[in-house]
């Protein structure tokens, strides 16, 4: 088939895809927030080749990758994988993860990984308002341990256990979480579900808080042949409303990624808010690059730039 008409199915199919989530999205009933939730750096998505889909991930996650999306995926791993994920996001803040992936037999495969936001340097006041001279720090960061399991020809599970620690200055909280997942393949389609962050409560001095816990479903599909796959995705958080997300990835040679992605939030902030996202990534035997650049993000109006970075070496 020619290039110039593959391309042409694939935007098509694509933009068939955008228009349904955002005419879904549009009639999302939007559901009033019960109260606030802690730890809410577990719902931003790692990795630039999933940025680069909108989020929309769920099914196709695969690799080192899938420890956070869905540990189900990790029963793809063939050699030893290490990943390394950052992007900056708004004003100091920058966020790391890492994750160290390895199959353990045909059926069975183990990740465990490694979340870090810092905050960089906050100005401290007392309680009369007026500024300090010495600056607070804050950070955020979660290790978790996943096994994904192949337990049928098509069907895979996967779970994480996970702790977490939040720190301000000499204050600090923590928890326990787990994760669950599971993925349905068949030749063209795959069906996939994920819950994340279910467990204790941050505990506070002033109090506890429960964890931003989310529930995800989505479809994959190869329209064409395997170097082509589109993704739609509904996602539920405990406190918002359903997002929308649908994303694509075409790959020339085995090699070369091309990638994008739309995702939709009802009511972000008072205001429906929407995204585009883009990504490009090369891929060798040993080695992964992916880049991911969102115009815009449900936290922030800035603009995001992603690098993600795969190792793949032993069996």
């Amino acid at each position: 088939m020619e290039v110039r008409i593959l391309l042409k199915r694939v935007l098509i199919v694509w933009g068939i895809l955008t228009l349904i989530v955002m005419a879904f999205g549009r009639i999302t009933v939007a559901q009033s927030n019960a109260g606030r939730t802690a730890a809410d750096f577990l719902n931003i998505g790692i990795g630039a080749r999933a940025a680069g889909m909108g989020g929309a991930y769920t099914a196709i996650s695969d690799g080192a990758q899938a420890a956070y999306w869905n540990p189900s995926g990790l029963t793809s791993i063939e050699a030893n994988e290490v990943m390394f994920s950052h992007f900056d996001w708004y004003q100091d803040l920058s966020l790391e993860y890492a994750t160290f992936a390895k199959s353990l037999s045909d059926k069975t495969s183990f990740a465990a990984s490694f979340t870090y936001l810092n905050y960089g340097s906050m100005t401290a006041y007392d309680i009369n308002g007026q500024e300090l001279s010495n600056d607070i720090a804050a950070s955020d960061w979660a290790g978790s341990v996943s096994f994904g399991i192949q337990a049928t020809e098509n069907f895979s599970v996967g779970f994480s256990g996970k702790y977490i620690n939040q720190s301000l200055d000499e204050l600090s909280a923590s928890a326990f979480a787990f994760d669950v997942g599971w993925k349905y393949q068949l030749e063209r389609f795959t069906i996939a579900g994920f819950m994340g962050n279910y467990g204790s409560k941050m505990k506070y001095d002033a109090g506890e808080v429960k964890l931003p816990e989310v529930a995800r479903l989505g479809i994959a599909f190869n329209p064409f042949n395997t170097a082509f796959v589109t993704s739609v995705e509904a996602e539920k958080s405990v406190e918002g409303n359903i997002h929308i997300r649908n994303g694509f990835e075409y790959v020339y040679n085995n090699q070369y990624s091309i990638r994008s992605g739309y995702a939709y939030f009802p009511d972000q902030n008072e205001a429906n808010f929407s995204s585009f996202s883009f990504g490009a990534g090369y891929r060798h035997e040993v080695a992964e690059f992916d880049y991911a650049f969102t115009p815009s993000e449900k936290y922030t109006n800035e603009s995001l730039h992603r690098f993600s970075l795969i190792f793949k070496f032993g069996k």
